[in-house]
């Protein structure tokens, strides 16, 4: 699993959102939105598409995703999609995924 932060309630369901900030190292903003839409599901990044059936270049050009968000001058660049169940935001810092509505 990743580095996320999450709360979980003592159901075991995530309350609150995951989020993964990206740009620091070697994370990329689409491996940020996948460690946390896994981290959400319950499973191994490596493992999403298998176990959760998401495949992120479905959903995302990672490509354009990097472009858009990384290396913002003054942040104020954010982007939002659905990924099956999941609501994502995308910054210039940080993705950000809960469960949807």
């Amino acid at each position: 699993m990743s580095n996320a932060t999450t709360d979980v309630s003592d159901a075991g369901s995530r309350s609150e959102p995951v989020r993964v900030p990206h740009g620091r190292g070697d994370r990329s903003p689409v491996l940020a939105v996948a460690d946390a839409v896994a981290d959400l599901a319950g499973v191994d990044p490596d493992a999403l598409g298998e176990e959760a059936g998401i495949v992120l270049c479905d959903h995302v050009d990672p490509d354009a995703l990097a472009a858009l968000v990384t290396h913002c001058p003054d942040g104020d660049v954010a982007l939002s999609f659905s990924v099956g169940e999941y609501d994502v935001r995308v910054d210039c810092d940080e993705a950000v995924v809960r469960l949807a509505d």
